[in-house]
This record gives C-alpha cells, structure tokens and sequence, in this order.
C-alpha cells in the first residue's frame, strides 16, 4: 500500500517484487483505482513468472484522496475525479485480460468472501470493492504536513494556512 510514502503506482510492481524476494510470503496489494491505472501491467509479469498476488482495489472513481487534500488546502475541487460522463473502469475485467483471476464485490461481507476465494487461488487474484471519495477516517491519528500558501486573496486558503499553522504547533519533534 502506497498511502504512507505517497509513491501512487508502484504498488503492485512492490508487491511483485516482495513475492520474488519471498516466494512463499502471502504478498496482499492494496492500491486505488487512481493508482491502479498509473501502472499495472506488472500483473501480466505475475501471472507469466508464476508469483501470485493478491491486489485489492479500491475504486472510488479518481484521485479521492488528493480531491480530499486539494480542498483542505483551500482549494476547490479540480480535475482529480471521473466525471460521471467518463467511461465506468471494470477492473476486474481488465485484470482477467492480464491473465489474472478477478471479480468485483459489493461490501465488506463479499470482500471478506472474495479474499477467501483469492487465498484459494492458484494465481494472481484482484478483487475491486467501491468505495466513497468523499470519506476519511480519523483512526491513524496522523498529520499529513502539506504547507498550504502563506499569501492568498481566497478566504478558504486564507483558513486553511491558519489550520496548517494550528496544526504545526501540534506536531512532535
């Protein structure tokens, strides 16, 4: 999973290379659908040098968390999510055309099927689950440190710097 380092697209070409190194290690990538289209084909590389994967994708329809970002920079949101005019990605259609075993699920109960069946598998299995862009979690606790502009005309950027400002005094050194 990317999320930590903020290096979107190396996720699976990661996770091919942990199997490689660790052959009998269970290797799970999770990766968003943003992510997922920057750099996939290290499927097809999976399949073909026998390294199974297990890949869940999160599909939210774009760049939610750098939609969810961009806003809380004071920004409007801008160009990081799929107009509902955009062609539906189907995921797991892609995958099997990469010589993957695939399926999309609905929920949580189905994924927890869904991962069962991809443990079971002989080869490289993703799954897609939805998800909603527009939610966040708090548990992690962390501070993700964007500076956000000092100088600026638009009142949300102007509130945004004193919550970043707020926040900085917060962090540990």
């Amino acid at each position: 999973m990317e999320y930590g380092y903020s290096c979107m697209g190396y996720e699976i070409a990661g996770g091919l290379g942990v199997k490689m190194a660790q052959p009998e290690s269970e290797v799970i990538v999770m990766v968003g659908d943003g992510s997922y289209l920057m750099m996939n084909s290290e499927i097809a590389t999976s399949v073909m040098l026998d390294k199974k994967l297990i890949i869940v994708v999160l599909d939210n329809r774009g760049y939610g968390c750098i939609n969810r970002l961009q806003q809380a920079c004071g920004n409007a949101s801008f160009n990081n999510m799929l107009p509902d005019s955009a062609p539906r990605i189907d995921f797991a259609l892609h995958a099997r055309s990469l010589g993957a075993l695939s399926e999309h699920v609905a929920n949580i109960g189905e994924l927890e099927q869904a991962m069962l069946r991809a443990r079971a598998a002989a080869r490289t299995y993703l799954i897609c689950i939805d998800t909603d862009d527009t939610r966040t979690t708090q548990e992690g606790g962390c501070w993700w440190e964007v500076a956000v502009p000092e100088v600026s005309t638009q009142p949300g950027v102007q509130a945004a710097r004193a919550r970043y400002e707020n926040d900085r005094l917060k962090q540990r050194n």
